[in-house]
């Protein structure tokens, strides 16, 4: 027989109902372990929106304080003075930074981050869709936050205790757990006190990152300084560090699943397929060319149900957006790339499983009639 003949392919797709209900389970118990894998780069995304949608460089904190989520940052006001006198600045803008809630009259109420910040200057809501920055006696919120609220702009919200003007809506600063709002610096200062808690470093033209890190470090040893990228990867560590079992054991159980769904989908249609095979091996096939048959069909189905999973991740991902804003379903290609792996290596054991029986069988058996 010429080995130019497709037999894994059509043995797989001439029988269309079979092979759409093997790809299909495939692709769902694939498409399981992505979602949850997608929620979890999601909401490390939600976490870290601020600090990579900064145009900021380098950001100093007080010394051994590495974040934001659940940090306490306290720098000295003349801070801001000595950083913008180091060789290599552009720019330094101060920010003040509390958690807390804000509410409405009507009673709801919402966790959110408040920064303080000056208007014109970096650390202020990165895009406004509707409305204006504050000013004296107002804030800017977060969309999705106004929506679940039922709040919109002129609305009076309370932030940290004080009421305040809703003066515009910003977006991408809500998470499933909590939202972020805007005040001026000089407004966080009347409700909360006098506030510097992070300092936003811009670098000159030429300086890298890394350099200008490097040299406030020297300059400001009192001080905790890290470039953005930094900044952000120890955010998301936080994070993770707090939901890792919860999330570890989710990814497990889910894994497990989906590898056992593949396994067995795998395995049965093997199995399915031995008076197929029967009928190659009569016609002279070697038993190199019926593992080959074997492990081609299990490629295909797995390279099948990976691609229509993907897709319907990535669908999936715009629904529950879209439905629950909150929620943000990140499809990474590490992800995609650690599934494929499991699958490939799991479908590769369940083909070759049955091989035994496959190898055994009988060429006549394709030729009998089955009653």
């Amino acid at each position: 027989m010429s080995r130019r003949v497709p037999l894994a392919r059509r043995y797989l797709f001439g029988e269309r109902r079979r092979a759409v209900l093997a790809t299909a389970g495939v692709a769902v118990a694939l498409l399981l372990v992505l979602v949850l894998d997608g929620i979890f780069a999601g909401a490390m995304r939600q976490v870290t929106a601020y600090i990579r949608s900064s145009p900021a460089d380098v950001i100093i904190s007080q010394r051994g304080v590495r974040t934001m989520h659940m940090s306490t940052s306290t720098l000295p006001v003349e801070l801001a003075a000595q950083a913008r006198a180091v060789e290599g600045v552009d720019w330094v803008a101060p920010i003040g930074f509390v958690s807390g809630v804000i509410g409405t009259e009507t009673g709801g109420r919402q966790l959110s981050y408040v920064i303080g910040y000056t208007p014109g200057q970096p650390g202020g809501p990165h895009h406004l869709v509707a409305g204006h920055a504050p000013e004296g006696g107002e804030a800017v919120i977060d969309r999705v936050a106004a929506d679940q609220l039922g709040l919109d702009i002129g609305d009076r919200v309370r932030v940290l205790g004080a009421w305040l003007r809703v003066s515009g809506l910003a977006e991408g600063g809500t998470s499933i757990v909590n939202t972020t709002t805007y005040v001026t610096a000089d407004e966080l200062d009347q409700i909360h006190g006098p506030t510097t808690s992070y300092l936003l470093v811009g670098a000159t033209s030429g300086i890298s990152p890394n350099e200008l890190r490097d040299t406030l470090a020297a300059a400001l040893p009192d001080a905790t300084v890290q470039t953005r990228s930094q900044f952000a990867s120890q955010e998301a560590a936080v994070v993770a560090d707090m939901s890792a079992d919860v999330m570890r054991i989710m990814a497990i159980i889910g894994f497990a699943i989906a590898l056992a769904v593949v396994c067995l989908t795998l395995f049965t249609t093997t199995l399915a397929r031995l008076r197929e095979y029967g009928i190659i091996k009569a016609l002279g096939a070697s038993t190199t060319r019926l593992v080959g048959v074997v492990i081609a069909q299990a490629a295909w189905t797995i390279a099948v149900g990976l691609a229509t999973s993907v897709a319907a991740a990535l669908i999936v991902g715009r629904v529950v957006e879209a439905v629950a804003p909150t929620i943000s379903i990140a499809i990474q290609p590490a992800s995609i790339v650690r599934v494929a792996a499991g699958a490939i290596v799991i479908g590769a054991i369940s083909a070759l499983a049955p091989m035994r029986r496959v190898v055994a069988v009988d060429p006549a058996s394709a030729f009998r009639r089955t009653s």
